[in-house]
């Protein structure tokens, strides 16, 4: 029984029953509690959390918590567990060692959970780590946040993707296989929609891989199992196929249009806007990029920037998701830089917050994790040092 101190960057061995007087709380339910409050949890579940003013003894306490404050903890709806940041190319050549792979995945999860990151959702991979590794942590085998999983994503066969899932030739070879594919076991499904944006030319991005009928039959038979469905996509035509086979979740959705986010809006589909694979390179320059690929960069991250502000005023649902794995998104600490790159669109820190815990926490399809109220496990709070 564990919880996140991110205040500290560690991780604290609690007892299974105890209690703790904390110096305040904050969730999306609650607000802002800036006094003393008692928090009581017996097997590992809490139940009471009441101001200290309102009580007339509290002997029992186990933990030295009264210098920090308690918070649901953070969510990053979108990683990549299998992918290291580092070198792309190069990690995919090091899945033919998986003894390594576990290693560095360990690694990352652990560094979550030290930051208060208790769950990830995991965008998938074609060996299946990140699915494994989801088994290891519900088994109690490795230590780490709650992973949801997608296991492998589903892309047409010969296009983009080929690293997150095996491909299928098309809708016809996906009816013969779809019962198989949900039998491996996943937690949503993930179909990759478009390629990948180009750092080259603005506004170029890889080819639609399915018609929005095609997608629709992909979509369907996810729902029919209670299955939510993420769908990677950017540019309008492939955003325009997403949104009309009623997908739950759009990823990057680089080019995103006016009319776009007004139809989400209209059928609550969430954006995860994953500003980091941008930003990041912008924040943290190198000698990678070409002068015309980074003024290209800063056109893309100018745009995103200002279309999540607009989702945002739309009230349009919006998640906070890394796309940790790739170059510059380290895993864990790029959540922080994503939750940065949200305010600088203008959206309120609090705001931000809520969309890290709550909104994520919808996202993943969850109703245990992002809130901070009787029957929350308490390894999916955290410990802080301030308040949002």
């Amino acid at each position: 029984m564990y919880i996140s101190c991110s205040a500290e960057q560690k991780i604290h061995e609690i007892p299974h029953e105890g209690e703790a007087v904390v110096a305040g709380c904050w969730s999306p339910e609650l607000g802002l509690c800036s006094h003393s409050m008692l928090l009581k949890w017996k097997e590992g579940i809490v139940t009471s959390l009441q101001p200290l003013s309102n009580l007339e003894s509290f002997s029992n306490i186990t933990q030295p918590w009264d210098s920090f404050y308690l918070m649901p903890g953070w969510i990053d709806a979108h990683v990549h567990l299998a992918l290291d940041s580092l070198d792309f190319f190069q990690c995919l050549k090091n899945w033919e060692k998986p003894a390594l792979i576990e290693e560095n995945i360990q690694g990352f999860l652990q560094r979550y959970l030290e930051r208060g990151i208790v769950a990830i959702r995991d965008g998938g991979d074609l060996p299946g780590f990140a699915w494994r590794t989801k088994n290891r942590v519900n088994e109690g085998v490795w230590s780490g946040p709650r992973v949801i999983s997608v296991h492998e994503a589903v892309n047409r066969e010969g296009m983009y993707g080929r690293f997150l899932g095996r491909g299928f030739r098309d809708v016809l070879e996906w009816r013969e296989k779809e019962r198989d594919f949900f039998g491996q076991g996943l937690d949503q499904l993930k179909v990759v929609v478009t390629g990948i944006i180009s750092f080259d030319e603005f506004k170029r991005v890889g080819p639609t891989q399915w018609t929005a009928e095609d997608l629709s039959e992909l979509v369907e038979t996810a729902h029919r199992r209670g299955i939510l469905v993420m769908a990677h996509a950017s540019g309008e035509e492939g955003i325009s196929v997403a949104i009309a086979a009623g997908v739950d979740s759009i990823e990057h959705g680089y080019y995103i249009t006016s009319g776009q986010l007004k139809l989400m809006k209209e059928k609550e589909i969430a954006w995860v806007p994953t500003v980091a694979p941008i930003g990041n390179l912008l924040k943290y320059p190198t000698d990678r990029y070409s002068f015309h690929e980074i003024e290209t960069l800063k056109r893309i991250l100018e745009g995103q920037l200002a279309k999540i502000h607009e989702a945002y005023n739309l009230n349009v649902r919006l998640g906070v998701g890394t796309d940790a794995g790739a170059y510059q998104v380290p895993h864990a600490e790029s959540l922080f830089d994503e939750m940065d790159w949200m305010v600088q669109a203008g959206i309120p820190k609090q705001e931000v917050c809520r969309m890290a815990t709550q909104e994520n926490a919808r996202i993943l399809g969850n109703s245990e994790m992002g809130r901070l109220d009787v029957g929350t496990p308490v390894n999916l709070l955290q410990l802080v040092t301030h308040f949002p």
